[in-house]
């Protein structure tokens, strides 16, 4: 499964920070790299476009994916109602869901509660290592806590076992606070499992609000069409070109291209300690004269920078290029300009 957009960003700017040693301890990044995916008019939009509800795509089981399937279910539904201190889905821009659609969503505030939260921690007692139990006055057992208190260690999964020192949050309602004899104090140091004891430490309180959001979605466009209109605004051919950019390209498309240091990504590099070709810096030129694909809802590039997102045609295919080159091997320009 390919990168999303913004991890992929966010791995570029990683790779400068590291090329110019702002890395301690970490391998050294490629001066420059390219990767070239073919892609249909399909893929280029879910290149484009955060997906939600993608399955793995390789016959792994999916990981556990909440936006993912709460977007499918607004989808499938037309509308979900769900809770959040934020609104869990992005209403700024088009996303493409479950693969089929791209749909824009949008949510509405229809209710909302305060929920009081307190850090804490929990260690078990080691009583099989002489650490002593404290008399009946300072413990509780699990069983015998209130509701409320039951609810949260629940949620965490703890119920019959302890946990093994954690440092978490329990939240409240305001009005069960009063119910509880761990928060805003506890009232019982220690709680008794069926596996044992364990102290609770409170460390203060914050209280936050909690929205009830309903969510709706509008299709706007199908992922063939709307890669299809990625391709006709940002796509351009690579097409009369020397020999060495060409090479360069073909690694860029080969997948079995080994990477420098090890790293397990395909596609051409240039290592942290070579100098690029004169080859390799004629195609950047080629890049940074051209757009990159990027949206009105996302930032401002600096004009200066090659480092981006590209549709290329080349060989009769469409491909999806990513490129980062660190600056200052290429130009004159610092790497660390403001935009």
């Amino acid at each position: 499964m390919s990168l999303d957009r913004r991890s992929f960003l966010a791995t570029t700017a990683t790779l400068a920070a590291a090329a110019a040693g702002g890395c301690t301890g970490c391998a050294a990044s490629p001066t420059a790299s390219l990767r070239m995916t073919a892609e249909t008019d399909a893929g280029l939009a879910r290149e484009a476009l955060h997906t939600f509800g993608a399955d793995a795509g390789d016959g792994a089981e999916a990981e556990p994916d909440p936006a993912g399937d709460l977007a499918v279910r607004v989808v499938e539904e037309g509308a979900a109602t769900t809770e959040g201190t934020d609104v869990p889905l992005p209403t700024d821009r088009p996303v493409v869901v479950a693969g089929e659609g791209v749909y824009r969503f949008a949510a509405e505030r229809v209710d909302s509660r305060e929920v009081r939260s307190f850090p804490v921690t929990v260690n078990p007692i080691r009583v099989d290592k002489g650490e002593e139990t404290p008399g009946p006055a300072d413990r509780i057992r699990f069983a015998d806590l209130p509701a409320v208190d039951r609810a949260q260690f629940r949620e965490l999964g703890f119920v019959d076992e302890r946990p093994f020192g954690i440092g978490t949050s329990l939240s409240y309602r305001p009005a069960a606070v009063e119910e509880s004899v761990l928060v805003p104090e506890p009232k019982y140091p220690v709680i008794v499992w069926p596996d044992g004891p364990a102290r609770i430490e409170v460390d203060g309180g914050s209280t936050y609000t909690v929205y009830t959001y309903e969510l709706t979605a509008e299709r706007i466009d199908s992922v063939a069409a709307f890669g299809a209109d990625v391709r006709e605004r940002f796509g351009f051919s690579l097409a009369v070109l020397p020999r060495e950019e060409r090479e360069i390209l073909d690694a860029a498309v080969d997948p079995e291209t080994p990477a420098p240091d090890g790293d397990d990504y395909s596609g051409y590099h240039v290592a942290a300690d070579e100098e690029p070709s004169e080859s390799f810096r004629s195609l950047v030129d080629r890049f940074r004269a051209r757009d990159p694909v990027r949206f009105e809802w996302e930032p401002d590039r600096a004009a200066w920078r090659a480092s981006g997102e590209y549709v290329v045609r080349y060989d009769g295919a469409v491909y999806w290029a990513d490129l980062s080159v660190e600056e200052s091997a290429f130009t004159e320009t610092p790497t660390g300009t403001a935009e």
